[in-house]
């Protein structure tokens, strides 16, 4: 090849890496979400603590999330996320680096497929959007057996489908990875929405199998979870309304939630946001637990205000109240107690968050 020649392949190799890099992209962001809470019934049962609080209305991170168009419509993809608690600057996961998420995959017209540490279809479609987040301010996926209304789970495949008329749908599968079992450790999570201008509808179901032995009960145990929600808004109103079962067959290692005996439960989220101005939003939530095998129930009540300082920072003032009854000992904030929930039979707790949260 004469020089005139090498140098023109030389000069044409060189703008198709330069046409590869600029139709990549990496984005860093986060979120830290701080402030200084106060919580009475809290150690013992009989005392009020304060202090810094972290994950007002969620766990802080940092994350790097990009993609890359690899031609004809198809995009690879990644997002990883390192959650903290800015009170201390340790891991919000001891030993998970980024325990928010970690996935890589492929998006094109057909939808999206992911594999790796992600977040179920709960969290994706409902959390946030019909039931309130916060986790210490009173939320439905702190209760004992609803944990999974918002979870990571690691090994999984997940694919999410294009928007069509307003519909969408998408399945998870997590992988147990034990050996000689298929069903071992697995979860499975299948959903569906319609969003159509203030209407919003959504529908998962979530499976997953014991993954080991608890005394006398093996890994067929299993933890179902149903979950409902709608949403409207109509001026400056939005009304929500969750609904979610679970069903635990028995004491099991599952991936969302610790051991506990065969129960069945359901809880009821019904809510109301408020823009009063273009910067300050109130909500008013109610939650009702019942847990329908040991005839015991839990209330929250919540009020929530974020007034925006900007695009990026915001102020937040939550105040919740629980009850329990029937022997319930669920907790907003945890106790000494070694109760499943966290908290003492009976007792109530009220909790009081005031922070910022900045958006980067």
């Amino acid at each position: 090849m004469n020089p005139l020649c090498k140098l023109g392949a030389a000069i044409g190799l060189l703008s198709m890496t330069a046409g590869v890099f600029a139709q990549t992209s990496v984005t860093v962001s986060g979120v830290i979400d701080t402030g200084i809470s106060y919580a009475r019934n809290a150690g013992n049962g009989a005392q009020s603590k304060v202090g810094e609080a972290d994950s007002i209305l969620g766990v802080s991170n940092v994350g790097f999330s990009g993609k890359e168009d690899l031609g004809g419509g198809l995009k690879a993809i990644f997002n990883l996320q390192a959650g903290f608690n800015p009170g201390n600057g340790a891991q919000s996961a001891s030993g998970q680096l980024f325990s928010r998420n970690s996935l890589v995959g492929l998006a094109s017209s057909a939808g999206t497929l992911t594999v790796g540490k992600q977040w179920n279809f709960n969290d994706d479609w409902l959390v946030g959007s019909i039931f309130k987040g916060g986790y210490n301010s009173g939320s439905i996926f702190k209760f004992s057996e609803f944990d999974a209304v918002s979870e990571i789970y690691n090994n999984t495949v997940k694919y999410v489908s294009p928007a069509m008329s307003g519909f969408q749908g998408g399945a998870m599968l997590g992988f147990g990875e034990a050996a000689g079992s298929l069903r071992t450790g697995q979860v499975y999570n299948l959903a569906a929405r319609y969003q159509q201008g203030p209407l919003l509808l959504a529908a998962t179901y979530d499976h997953e199998q014991g993954a080991g032995v608890v005394g006398s009960a093996s890994a067929d145990s299993t933890y179902k979870l149903t979950t409902l929600g709608a949403s409207y808004g109509f001026g400056a109103v939005t009304t929500r309304l969750g609904y979610a079962h679970s069903d635990i067959s028995g004491p099991g290692l599952f991936q969302s939630i610790p051991s506990m005996t065969a129960r069945k439960a359901y809880a009821v989220e019904a809510g109301l946001d408020y823009a009063f101005t273009p910067v300050f939003t109130g909500s008013a939530d109610v939650i009702y637990r019942k847990n329908t095998t040991l005839s015991n129930d839990s209330k929250v009540y919540r009020l929530l205000g974020i007034y925006s300082l900007s695009k990026r920072t915001s102020l937040i003032a939550n105040i919740a109240y629980l009850s329990n009854a029937g022997g319930a000992s669920e907790s907003l904030v945890g106790t000494d107690s070694t109760a499943i929930g966290g908290g003492f039979a009976n007792q109530s707790q009220a909790a009081l968050a005031l922070g910022i949260r900045h958006l980067f």
